[in-house]
């Protein structure tokens, strides 16, 4: 319809990525925060570390930028870091912060500064895939490998249209993608079988299908009303 307005998402989306060279190593973390079409960059190096604590450390120190009681969405390629956040998490605490086997939860420090975090705060959490084409998670991918290679990656505010450099913002996906929503964990799919899965059985599960970055804000918007 011409002159729709398209729905998009309320909260403050966030975009991170955290990584190190030779893991463990030297390593890089970085976060793009959207708060109504503005862009902001940050981004920061530990001299040893390990690729999932930089994953963890990105969305710590962005969710920072959040004020308590607000909502947002963070956007990344770290399974570990969703799945521990959306699955784990309520398990760990109540075993004493103990895994299934008994064991200790690997980097307690930082799962508790998240736990603190996310309790305050309403957290969407969508996983994707890395290198898969995604601007923000693409754009977070550069700073992280800057900052972990030792550089010192400037870091940008504004209206995000070196972002989105390489072509349109809402240019058509290569293929429709379909996502899936359990749990309050969005994650991204190739075929529908393949989303299929994931929900089948699963009260309360979502799905949709998508063809461009607009239409995939605008499913998420639906489940954040819901």
């Amino acid at each position: 319809m011409s002159g729709e307005v398209k729905k998009t998402f309320s909260g403050v989306k966030i975009f991170t990525d955290g990584g190190c060279i030779g893991n463990p190593g030297p390593g890089g973390w970085s976060a793009v925060i959207e708060r109504e079409g503005r862009y902001g960059e940050f981004g920061g190096f530990e001299p040893a570390t390990t690729n999932n604590r930089m994953e963890m450390k990105a969305a710590i120190e962005a969710l920072k930028h959040v004020e308590e009681g607000g909502h947002c969405l963070v956007v990344t390629d770290s399974k570990y870091l969703v799945d521990g956040a959306s699955k784990w998490l309520r398990g760990w605490k109540k075993k004493g912060w103990r895994k299934s086997d008994g064991e200790e939860v690997l980097n307690l420090d930082l799962w508790r500064e998240l736990d603190g975090l996310i309790s305050t705060r309403k957290v969407l959490w969508e996983h994707v895939r890395g290198h898969a084409g995604h601007p923000e998670n693409e754009r977070c991918d550069k700073i992280a490998n800057s900052f972990a290679r030792g550089d010192k990656p400037e870091l940008k505010t504004g209206d995000g249209s070196w972002i989105f450099a390489g072509g349109k913002e809402d240019a058509p996906y290569p293929s429709p993608l379909y996502l899936s929503c359990v749990d309050g964990a969005i994650e991204e799919h190739k075929s529908w079988v393949e989303c299929e899965a994931r929900i089948k059985g699963v009260r309360g599960s979502k799905c949709r299908k998508v063809k461009t970055r607009s239409e995939h804000i605008a499913a998420i918007a639906d489940w954040e009303d819901k």
